[in-house]
C-alpha cells in the first residue's frame, strides 16, 4: 500500500483563470473562486492514476474550482491522519470506516455528510449497509468509496501440480500445508514489519475459532486478552509457526515484498486481500487464485473481513460547497467504478457495468456468503490496543512463538486504559 514521496499538484489552472476572468466579466473578482483541498492515500499506480484522472475530470467540469490535491503513503498518512486533521485545511480527506472513524468523529474532527447527499447516495444505489456503517449517533460521517475481501491468495497451476484444491475445513488447510512442505514449497509467508498483515491472522482465527460476537467484544476492550479463548487463538498459530509453516525471510519484510515469493512457487499461499491483484505481473495474473480462510469450529457461521474505506469532511475545512459539490460528482460520475477498477476492489454502488475482478467470483462470492462481516482488527479495536498489539505480533513471530508475551503486552495496554478511565 506504500512509500512514495507524498505529492502535491493544483489542477486546471488555465480554466481557473479562466473561470476567475469570467466571473470578473460579470461583476464577480477571480479572487471569489472557490477552492477545493483533497487529502488521499496512494498504494499503487493504477490507483495514483484513478485518482487523478478523476480528479481531472472534476476540475474541467467545475473550472470555477480550483482543486489542491495531496497524495500520502498509508502509513504515514495513518499516523499523521489526526495531527493533520488538527492544523491541516483538507476540505475532504480519505479514511477508514469503524472504530478509527468513530474516534475522529467523537473527538470533533470531523463535520457529518449533509443530508442532501445522504439522500442522493441512496438513490444512487449505495449499498445501505455501506452508509449506515458510517453512520455515528445517528449521523453519517463517510462517503464510502468502496470495499473488499480478505483470503488466500494462491496460484492455480502449483496446486494443480501437486494434486492440491483450495481448503474448506482446518483439516484439510493442514494437510494442505503438509503437501506443500513436501514438495519443498513453503506453505505460507506474512510481511509483518507494519503490523496489520500478521493482525489478519489473529482477527481471522479469533472469528473462525470464537465467532464474531467475542471478536467484536474484545477489540472493543469489553473482554480480556487473557481469556483462555484468546490462548487458543494464538496457540492455534504458533502451531503453525513451530511446524516452520511460514517463511521466516518474510517476517519482518513490507507486505508488497512478499507477492514475488508466491509468484515464484517459494510459497504456496498467503492471506491478504483482493487488491493486490492490481499489482499482479502480467504473466501470472491469469494463474492466481483466492479462496476463504477456512472454517475451524464445526457449525460456527463463517465472518469475513470487508474493510470500507471513505471519505470523510474535515471539521476544519473551509469550502463546504465545493467539497459537496465533489461528492456529488463522485456519486453521479461513474467515479467510483473507476476507483474501484483501479485498486481490483468493489464499487460501494450497485452498477451492471463494473468490470470482473482479476480474481474473479471467489472474492465476490466469499463476502455474499458471509453471516456477518468486520473491517479488521486497527479500523475496529480501540485506538490503544493496535500499537500493542502490532508489537506482540511482531515479537510472537519470532521464536519461540510465546503466546503468553502477546497477552501481556496488549492485556496490560488494556487495563492501563481502564484504570485511567476509572480514575476520571
Amino acid at each position: 500500500m506504500m512509500h512514495k514521496t507524498p505529492t502535491t499538484a493544483i489542477l486546471r489552472i488555465q480554466r481557473w483563470l479562466a473561470g476567475g476572468l469570467l466571473c470578473a466579466g460579470l461583476g464577480l473578482s477571480a479572487a471569489a473562486a472557490e477552492h477545493l483541498v483533497i487529502d488521499y492515500v496512494v498504494s499503487n499506480s493504477p490507483q495514483r492514476n484513478a485518482w487523478l484522472g478523476i480528479i481531472n475530470q472534476f476540475a474541467a467540469a467545475n473550472p470555477d474550482i480550483q482543486v489542491e490535491h495531496h497524495g500520502y503513503p498509508q502509513e504515514q498518512y495513518k499516523r499523521d491522519f489526526s495531527a493533520r486533521l488538527s492544523t491541516g485545511r483538507a476540505d475532504l480527506a480519505f479514511w477508514y470506516a469503524g472504530e478509527r472513524l468513530r474516534d475522529a468523529a467523537r473527538n470533533k474532527l470531523l463535520s457529518p455528510i449533509d443530508g442532501e447527499l445522504v439522500t442522493l447516495m441512496k438513490k444512487k444505489k449505495f449499498a445501505p449497509a455501506a452508509v449506515e456503517g458510517t453512520r455515528i449517533d445517528g449521523e453519517v460521517y463517510g462517503f464510502p468509496l468502496y470495499y473488499y475481501a480478505w483470503g488466500f491468495m494462491y496460484r492455480k497451476s502449483l496446486f494443480e501440480r501437486l494434486g492440491l484444491r483450495p481448503p474448506a475445513s482446518w483439516s484439510e488447510f493442514l494437510q494442505t500445508c503438509e503437501r506443500l512442505q513436501a514438495a519443498g514449497v513453503t506453505p505460507l509467508a506474512v510481511g509483518a514489519r507494519s503490523g496489520w498483515p500478521a493482525a489478519a491472522w489473529f482477527d481471522y482465527l479469533n472469528l473462525r475459532i470464537n465467532g464474531i460476537d467475542f471478536h467484536r467484544k474484545l477489540l472493543r476492550g469489553d473482554a480480556s486478552f487473557g481469556d483462555a479463548r484468546v490462548r487458543q487463538v494464538l496457540d492455534t498459530w504458533g502451531d503453525l509457526l513451530s511446524k516452520g509453516y511460514f517463511l521466516e525471510a518474510t517476517m519482518d519484510q513490507e507486505p508488497e515484498r512478499v507477492p514475488p515469493y508466491l509468484y515464484r512457487d517459494h510459497v504456496g499461499m498467503v492471506l491478504t486481500a483482493s487488491f493486490v491483484a492490481a499489482k499482479f505481473p502480467a504473466a501470472v495474473a491469469a494463474d492466481m487464485g483466492f479462496f476463504a480462510f477456512p472454517s475451524y469450529t464445526p457449525n460456527l457461521p463463517a465472518y469475513e473481513e470487508a474493510p470500507l474505506d471513505v471519505l470523510v469532511l474535515p471539521a476544519r475545512g473551509l469550502n463546504a460547497s465545493a467539497r459537496n459539490r465533489f461528492l456529488a460528482f463522485l456519486a453521479e460520475s461513474g467515479a467510483l467504478r473507476q476507483i474501484a477498477e483501479a485498486d481490483q476492489t468493489f464499487s460501494v454502488q450497485a452498477d451492471p457495468a463494473a468490470p470482473p475482478t482479476l480474481l474473479g467470483d471467489a472474492t465476490s462470492g466469499i463476502l455474499a456468503g458471509a453471516a456477518g462481516l468486520t473491517h479488521f482488527f486497527d479500523r475496529d479495536a480501540r485506538a490503544d490496543l493496535v500499537a500493542p498489539m502490532y508489537e506482540g505480533l511482531r515479537q510472537f513471530l519470532k521464536p519461540p512463538h510465546d503466546t503468553e508475551q502477546v497477552l501481556r503486552t496488549v492485556e496490560s495496554a488494556r487495563q492501563k486504559t481502564r484504570m485511567a478511565a476509572n480514575r476520571q
